[in-house]
């Protein structure tokens, strides 16, 4: 990604569009015993659109090189998933939020989940493993952020019993 201040104005205000209107962000968990605490955490951005916008989203995709566009069963989807990548885009992000105070995405609800999904990312920190308490944290922030559950999530509760039943598993050994 190159700087976000060689973006054009029109470039950063589209994609803040397309944010504001089609974007998630998530916080995913899988149980996972390969680590620390009996599940494997990680973010997610996505912006999901019908098969006729496969080219937009790689634009988009090429124009900040981050992620990957997806084909899915609906249409297309610009996924980013790295920590490091997801870094790079909310410095896109706060960039734009701060030359343009007055933008509309300050008042929607869409901006508390980005709020939410970027004190995620803050915990997320390269090198950092997360204690329990943390982890737990990041389940709460995800539910902040996830207000509509998927299916498949595993509950914060159910995090939290895994996370402390690791923690109470490693002091035994």
């Amino acid at each position: 990604m190159q700087s976000p201040t060689n973006y054009s104005e029109t470039d950063l205000a589209y994609t803040m569009g397309l944010i504001a209107g089609e974007s998630s962000f998530f916080i995913t968990f899988s149980r996972d015993d390969r680590y620390t605490h009996d599940v494997y955490y990680g973010p997610k951005f996505s912006i999901s659109m019908g098969e006729k916008e496969q080219e937009l989203l790689e634009n988009q995709c090429q124009l900040y090189g981050l992620g990957t566009v997806n084909t899915t069963m609906k249409g297309h989807q610009w996924v980013i998933s790295s920590r490091a990548e997801c870094r790079e885009l909310i410095e896109l992000i706060d960039q734009y939020l701060e030359q343009n105070p007055s933008t509309e995405f300050q008042s929607a609800a869409k901006h508390n989940a980005y709020l939410s999904w970027r004190a995620a990312l803050e915990l997320l920190r390269p090198g950092r493993q997360l204690t329990a308490d943390e982890v737990v944290e990041l389940a709460e922030l995800r539910d902040e952020i996830n207000y509509i559950g998927a299916t498949n999530a595993i509950p914060t509760e159910e995090i939290k019993e895994l996370v402390r039943a690791a923690e109470t598993e490693q002091n035994v050994v």
